[in-house]
């Protein structure tokens, strides 16, 4: 046993360390959540704090290695309580999102690209991506933290080897298999309708939280005293969860209320399960693939405190919108320095238009005259605001983007009236600088500033 122990995977440029200068990570922008469709008479900034000190949750935008080679830079002594990953699977698939953007009589089909998970060396390159960012991830969990790495029949044998080498064959805690309904053609294999979640601890010490399930209808009429006897009753929690799910699908339906059009994306309550069971309220927890931001939002709802990592513009969007729209506490937005958004089109702003509100407070009228993204080629002037996802405001912009109000659509997140204006309420007595910046529905960002003089 004690030679089987030190079995390790290995492939040709194992460990490969690549030359990496140190990194410059910054602080880029900061989003405190306060929606706006259009239906206030004001908005109010002076009702919302956004002192450095009040942020607690993180959103690092770029390759996760970075920001794991380096999480001093970024958080100092701070460790991480609870990980769960969903890292590419190798499935040879260039992912895509399909959106209809527009009102009925005027509706485009709009095709985004979200990630490749194509892999030029086959599994060498997959396991050389996933083998130092894993080594990573386990240097900066608590002694109590555990990590959760979600995959599917592709490459889970060869990660399980590589986590029983990197945490230690002691520390495996369960192989969760999450089982789930949909669609299937194939002729030559029964249907693939599990993925696999391996759950390891840094330590023997870490968190449990034990999960319960509904009892059945029959174990609710007939109980357990007839089978186990007298001294055994019914938990009012339920039965203790197993370690194989079959209670919570995948998001099927494009019109389901949970679904972002992001692929991958993971139901809420999977999420749910996985933090209430292995991390305390108040706790750190992280997600260094996180795609379209499931985990911030479960971690708000829960009272975990959180930190995302996505290299996608469009990772970064949905997390934000979905945020938006369910809210959360304020987030800073970090990135390796020098970083540099890539073009988003052409945005002009109205001209403020001031009036009295009190002796001490004006209002001042902002809009969006014209908007064109660079990704559109037949352009039709009087529709652009179909092309625009959301836009946010920082009222008192000094060179990093506070975001501190978002404008989005009452209802359906790509049909129907989007706001194009809006009345803010400043103090009277100083001028100060309005940046506005658009997200167009490809996740690019579209920034300009505007003076307002008092």
């Amino acid at each position: 046993m004690r030679e089987f122990r030190s079995l390790n995977l290995a492939w040709e440029g194992k460990g490969r360390v690549k030359e990496e200068l140190t990194a410059d990570i910054r602080e880029v922008g900061r989003v405190n959540v306060n929606p706006y469709i259009g239906i206030r008479t004001y908005y109010d900034p002076v009702d919302i704090p956004m002192a450095a000190e009040t942020i607690q949750n993180t959103y690092c935008l770029g390759d996760n290695l970075t920001f794991l080679r380096h999480p001093s830079q970024w958080m100092g002594d701070t460790s991480i309580d609870l990980i769960y990953i969903d890292p590419p699977y190798m499935t040879d698939i260039a992912y895509n999102s399909t959106i209809n953007i527009g009102s009925d009589h005027d509706r485009d089909t709009v095709v985004r690209p979200v990630f490749n998970d194509r892999w030029a060396s086959g599994l060498a390159g997959y396991l050389d991506m996933l083998y130092p960012r894993l080594c990573a991830m386990r240097d900066i969990l608590s002694e109590q933290g555990s990590i959760f790495v979600h995959l599917d029949w592709h490459t889970s044998h060869y990660v399980r080897v590589l986590m029983d080498e990197i945490f230690g064959m002691d520390n495996f805690i369960n192989e969760i298999v999450w089982c789930f309904g949909g669609g299937g053609n194939s002729r030559r294999h029964f249907h693939r309708k599990h993925d696999t979640i391996l759950w390891y601890g840094r330590s023997p010490d870490y968190v449990f939280n034990p999960q319960f399930r509904p009892y059945t209808p029959g174990t609710l009429e007939r109980g357990l005293t007839r089978v186990k006897g007298d001294r055994y009753h019914l938990h009012q929690s339920g039965a203790l969860m197993q370690d194989w799910w079959t209670d919570i699908n995948k998001i099927l339906s494009p019109t389901a209320y949970e679904n972002l059009k992001y692929p991958t994306q993971k139901p809420r309550e999977l999420l749910r399960r996985l933090v209430e069971a292995a991390s305390p309220p108040g706790s750190l927890v992280a997600d260094f693939f996180s795609g379209s931001g499931t985990l911030a939002e479960v971690c708000s709802q829960t009272g975990r405190r959180w930190l995302m990592c996505d290299s996608s513009r469009l990772g970064l969007q949905t997390t934000i919108y979905r945020l938006i729209k369910n809210g959360t506490a304020p987030f800073r937005i970090i990135a390796p320095h020098p970083w540099q958004n890539p073009p988003g089109g052409e945005l002009i702003l109205k001209k403020p238009q001031l009036s009295m509100f009190s002796r001490d407070h004006l209002l001042v009228d902002l809009g969006i005259d014209y908007f064109r993204p660079i990704a559109v080629r037949d352009w039709e002037r009087e529709q652009f605001s179909k092309y625009i996802e959301f836009w946010e405001i920082d009222w008192d912009y000094q060179g990093m983007f506070n975001s501190c109000c978002q404008v989005i659509r009452e209802k359906h997140r790509y049909q129907g009236p989007l706001a194009l204006d809006i009345l803010v309420k400043i103090e009277a007595g100083y001028s100060r600088r309005v940046a506005v910046k658009v997200w167009d529905v490809w996740g690019n960002q579209t920034m300009e500033v505007v003076d307002v003089q008092i």
